[in-house]
């Protein structure tokens, strides 16, 4: 996609954000409670990433950070806008907030079924470090531990 921003979360973007968590399955459905609860945007451990075409929030990301490893926790992008870039530059731009926190690696888990979501975190660096057995619900499915220095 051309013309599009990546940029932190603010108060304004909690609506689309929400509606975006809802309209993707794969999405972590955390909730309109967790979204409203008061950390858009960035505090010293976490960070919400929005990619935005025009005046539209098409993609969000979120990261974590603590003791020098930092985590991936959710990546979503809305359907019409997947396979354009837009999930690797969310993910970058979270992979270089926490190389300016001082990360020296990142982790994430993602369903053993998403397949497109393992290719983009492999082309990105990340290398499989191990499964959690039906760790994910509805489908019952593991979840695929990765990481990769940042």
């Amino acid at each position: 996609m051309s013309d599009v921003l990546v940029r932190l979360c603010g108060p304004h973007d909690i609506p689309a954000i929400i509606a975006l968590e809802r309209a993707c399955a794969e999405a972590p459905q955390w909730g309109e409670a967790f979204w409203r609860g008061g950390f858009p945007g960035e505090t010293a451990l976490r960070a919400v990433f929005v990619a935005e075409a025009g005046e539209q929030i098409c993609g969000y990301s979120v990261a974590s950070y603590a003791v020098g490893i930092a985590e991936l926790e959710s990546v979503a992008v809305s359907e019409s806008a997947r396979r354009s870039g837009l999930g690797r530059a969310l993910c970058e731009r979270v992979m270089q907030w926490a190389r300016e926190r001082g990360a020296k690696s990142m982790q994430l888990e993602v369903r053993e079924s998403n397949a497109a979501a393992l290719s983009l975190y492999r082309r990105l660096g990340f290398v499989e470090q191990g499964k959690r057995p039906k760790y994910y619900k509805e489908p019952v499915e593991a979840a695929v531990l990765m990481s990769a220095k940042v």
